[in-house]
């Protein structure tokens, strides 16, 4: 199947979000489960819970779209990292592509890398903190 223009395969990407956020809430579940949450809930066990499955979703779609619908890439520019006072933020620079429905998958896919490259340094010091204090 040809496809006419640059454009990504919108119902491939809608499915491929659905599948995320299954599996998300399946991680959240299964950690959420094994680790106690449900019956005896701590802030630790819950935010690792809570990042065990951002990072399941985050990986899912991210790495997901890159392989079927890498099109997407082509609309970062750059990342940058923004120190405020005592914040710091990471901004990812987007082209326009000229369309609505692209310009929101790829607000997606940016947010999905983010989460995914954002959430491995909280999960060590959780882990840290989970298994050691």
């Amino acid at each position: 199947m040809e496809k006419s223009s640059g454009k990504p395969n919108f119902a491939r990407l809608k499915a491929l979000r659905a599948a995320a956020l299954a599996l998300g809430a399946l991680v959240f579940a299964g950690a959420g489960w094994q680790m106690g949450v449900f019956t005896r809930p701590e802030v630790a066990t819950v935010v690792l819970a809570f990042a065990f499955a951002s990072i399941a979703f985050s990986a899912l779609f991210y790495f997901g779209a890159l392989l079927t619908e890498g099109s997407l890439q082509k609309y970062i520019l750059r990342d940058e990292t923004v120190i405020k006072d005592e914040t710091v933020d990471m901004v990812t620079h987007t082209a326009p592509s000229g369309d609505d429905e692209t310009d929101r998958w790829v607000k997606t896919y940016v947010f999905a890398r983010n989460l995914f490259g954002l959430s491995l340094l909280p999960l060590a010091i959780l882990g840290y903190l989970f298994f050691f204090s």
